[in-house]
């Protein structure tokens, strides 16, 4: 069994590299000493998390309960503690870099396995409700004493977001290394299961028991989600028609996408980001159930106003994500779903048949009256065709279109030209981007009963696993909006910039970057200020010209921003 201690001096190698070949050979190492019967917890303590997302549950241990634990731990005064935060600006470095006087005598402390940490984490995760707080800070501290101060550190990082500069991508280097000579293959094989199951833990666990062959036989599973499917961009409709000939044009719709799971009575309700949403959703649950087969589909759900015949903006519907007065607010705004893709069919795999054939099965099983009905599509190989349907579904309120392939399967997690989407430009503009809020100032004048002047944007890079600043907006949304996302902000504040935000700015208050928004702007220039760059130009960082904001994106996780890749294919610097 891997002890904490051990485990810990491997994170601390990772910790002083940056090289994505060093990380992956460390990680190898460590997975190498590693039993079988801790691989599937030790993947998901990688991944900064206690589960796979669609099972996992937050720690909420916050700041101000760490700073009291390191103040016990080291028998520092917390103000004392606070200070050092503020210069190091990492909870982590301070336990670990405080001279040691733990008050606790080493007579009696042990070294702990890494399962007896990650059971301890997983009991915090569960406890709810009176006295919470103080039987989590119980428990941790009983690991905590227990521990030397790099294994501390990592401990006290693990509940505000655990960091080690790497992505899933390379957790699948490390482990398709197990192939040896078929490394390529086996990248492949791992990263095509991990997206249909959704469980890296899972996918490391049958490697480690049966051998990476025996992860063939993984299938789609009902209630497991699925990673979605995503779209490429494109210049122009020409484009889209050159690349893909004969195509299905669908409908874009601004909705709050879904991916459904039925099996008899039993339905669950999945995020884009897997996260398990079917308490939320009664009216979708009780639409669905009235279906007599089993599937899992892919759909976007859209509030509807029935007094004016119309769908509702993105900016209503998101509203109905909600923990409280679930059922009041589905009554208020009924969600239509908008049915686009079938993935399985009572007992059968289908998301590998071509997209015209799946699409069969969607007319065929998914129209059934005005809350649960097929998206419309328009299959032609004219272009002029393309065009007209495009702007008939701007007409009708949507968003505009997505093109696709008739001949290709679902491409689980994959974002590629054989669906295209596109959009109502903005003064030439190709698209809008999606970056996450790093921080704000505090509004000024006007502004200051709103508490937000201008908000610092970023996008998350995968391989560094850090955000990189990109724009500061302060314009394009109502000011009741503002309001209620200052509110949120103030929830996220840190006390100051953390490693994994890389920006030259300073603003009034950082913050954890969850909340990502949708930015329109005129273009894409160079700048000597913000941090975000390309790989064209390495030496040169890039910035959003004239940017607006458009909505916030309850629907994307911090790190589904637009990636680096995708500006690239936008920006004409």
């Amino acid at each position: 069994m891997v002890k904490f201690s051990v485990l810990s001096k491997y994170f601390e190698k990772i910790d002083n590299t940056s090289s994505r070949l060093e990380i992956t050979s460390i990680l190898f190492d460590l997975f190498s000493i590693t039993d079988k019967t801790e691989i599937q917890s030790l993947i998901y303590f990688c991944q900064g998390n206690i589960g796979p997302n669609y099972l996992s549950k937050d720690i909420s241990i916050g700041q101000s309960t760490l700073i009291s634990l390191i103040s016990q731990y080291t028998a520092i005064p917390e103000k004392e503690i606070k200070e050092d935060f503020l210069d190091k600006g990492d909870l982590g470095l301070v336990i670990e870099k405080s001279e040691f006087k733990k008050k606790q005598s080493t007579l009696f402390t042990r070294d702990l396995d890494f399962l007896e940490v990650f059971d301890i984490f997983k009991k915090i995760s569960e406890i709810e409700g009176k006295g919470a707080i103080d039987e989590k800070q119980k428990l941790l501290k009983s690991v905590l004493f227990n521990l030397d101060s790099t294994s501390a550190k990592y401990i006290i990082r693990f509940p505000i977001g655990f960091r080690l500069g790497f992505s899933d991508s390379t957790i699948i280097d490390a482990l398709a290394c197990f192939g040896k000579e078929n490394i390529k293959e086996y990248k492949q094989l791992i990263t095509e299961k991990y997206q249909l199951v959704s469980d890296l833990g899972l996918l490391a666990k049958i490697i480690f028991e049966k051998g990476i062959e025996k992860i063939k036989n993984l299938k789609i599973t009902p209630f497991i989600p699925i990673k979605s499917q995503l779209c490429e961009r494109s210049k122009n409709l020409d484009e889209i028609k050159e690349r893909l000939g004969t195509l299905a044009i669908d409908t874009k719709v601004d909705g709050f996408r879904q991916q459904i799971h039925k099996v008899g009575n039993k339905v669950k309700i999945f995020s884009r980001q897997e996260e398990d949403i079917t308490d939320m959703f009664p009216d979708v649950v009780e639409n669905v159930k009235k279906i007599d087969h089993d599937f899992i589909i892919d759909c976007e759900a859209i509030a509807y106003d029935s007094e004016n015949q119309k769908y509702h903006s993105f900016q209503i519907t998101i509203t109905r994500k909600r923990k409280y007065d679930i059922l009041e607010k589905s009554k208020e705004l009924p969600l239509h779903l908008k049915v686009f893709d079938c993935l399985y069919l009572d007992e059968k795999e289908i998301y590998g048949l071509p997209f015209i054939e799946r699409r069969k099965i969607v007319e065929e099983y998914f129209n059934i009256n005005d809350y649960v009905k097929a998206t419309e599509i328009k299959i032609t190989d004219d272009v002029n065709i393309l065009e007209e349907v495009f702007l008939d579904r701007l007409a009708l309120g949507f968003e505009g279109v997505i093109c696709k392939d008739l001949n290709q399967p679902y491409k689980a997690g994959s974002r590629g030209y054989s669906w295209i989407k596109f959009k109502k430009s903005y003064k030439g503009n190709l698209d809008t981007i999606d970056a996450v809020i790093l921080g704000y100032d505090s509004g000024q004048g006007k502004r200051t009963e709103l508490g937000i002047g201008a908000l610092l944007v970023g996008i998350y890079d995968a391989e560094t696993d850090k955000y990189y600043t990109i724009a500061k907006v302060g314009t394009g949304l109502s000011d009741d909006v503002i309001r209620e996302l200052y509110e949120r902000l103030e929830k996220k504040k840190l006390i100051k910039k953390p490693e994994y935000i890389v920006s030259n700015i300073v603003v009034d208050n950082f913050v954890v970057p969850e909340i990502v928004v949708e930015i329109n702007f005129d273009e894409i220039t160079k700048s000597p200020i913000h941090t975000l760059k390309l790989e064209s130009d390495s030496l040169q960082g890039i910035a959003l010209r004239f940017p607006r904001l458009v909505k916030i994106r309850m629907d994307r996780s911090n790190k589904e921003t637009t990636n680096k890749k995708e500006i690239e294919k936008i920006s004409t610097v």
